[in-house]
Parts: structure tokens; C-alpha cells; sequence
């Protein structure tokens, strides 16, 4: 019910599902869609990995639109795709949604729990180390 009352809020009832990464899919509401769909217009269509990610992403693609109980219709090829069968996680990545099978997204966890710690550091520790050397500095002066 509270998923469906904000994408109303939003005016987020198309959604454009897409194969994403790591058994995932992508879910973008319009202007997202359009935005991605303008930045992967860029390059010559005779680059092989342009065209591949093109074939990938935006040729598995489907339109989705809400239906009255707040539910996506996901094509089959995209539920096979993701290994969903009946239930789906979905998160909310920043720009987009991803839909995972419940297997698929706690397969997902535990391979990268161990890297988490890892990847934090290397994402943010560098940010606050050079706010700790600049109070540093600012203490000696």
C-alpha cells in the first residue's frame, strides 16, 4: 500500500524494467528512462560494446505501467532473466528500483558482505582522511 501511494505522489505509475546487473532487474520511472536513453544515443553505432550494451539494455526492455492494486506486470523473459518466480525484493538504488528473486538478492548479500567493509573504505575513507589531515593542519597553524 505505501509503494503504491508514493509512486502516485511521484506520478511514477510507467516504469521501464530492464535486465540489470548481477541477476537483478532495473526498474526507471520515465524521466530517468529518457535521461539513460539520451546518454546511450552518444557514440557510433559501429562500436561493438556500444551496440552491445544497447542490445542488452535497452532491447530487453519492457514498459510496465501500475495496475490498480500496485502491482508490475514483468514479462516473462524478465522474470526468468531475474529467477523470480512468485515473490520479488525491491530496493531502491538512488535513480532506479532493482527487482530481485529472494534467493538471487540473499545470494547477492552474503557474496558481498565481506567486500562491504572494503568497499566503504576505498568509496569514503579517502574523504575522511584529508578532512582529518586539513584539521590537522589547521590545528598546527
Amino acid at each position: 500500500m505505501q509503494f503504491r501511494s508514493v509512486m502516485q505522489a511521484l506520478d511514477h505509475d510507467v516504469w521501464y524494467i530492464t535486465r540489470g546487473f548481477d541477476g537483478a532487474l532495473f526498474l526507471f520511472h520515465k524521466t530517468q528512462w529518457d535521461t539513460l536513453l539520451k546518454e546511450l544515443e552518444g557514440g557510433s553505432p559501429l562500436d561493438p560494446q556500444m551496440s552491445a550494451i544497447r542490445r542488452f539494455f535497452i532491447g530487453g526492455a519492457a514498459k510496465a505501467k501500475l495496475d490498480r492494486q500496485g502491482r508490475l506486470n514483468v514479462p516473462g523473459y524478465l522474470r526468468e532473466f531475474a529467477g523470480i518466480d512468485r515473490e520479488a525484493v525491491l530496493i531502491g538504488v538512488s535513480d532506479h528500483l532493482e527487482m530481485w528473486s529472494e534467493d538471487g538478492w540473499r545470494a547477492y548479500q552474503a557474496r558481498e558482505a565481506d567486500q562491504y567493509k572494503a568497499m566503504a573504505a576505498a568509496l569514503f575513507g579517502k574523504g575522511s582522511s584529508h578532512v582529518a589531515a586539513t584539521q590537522g593542519e589547521e590545528r598546527d597553524a
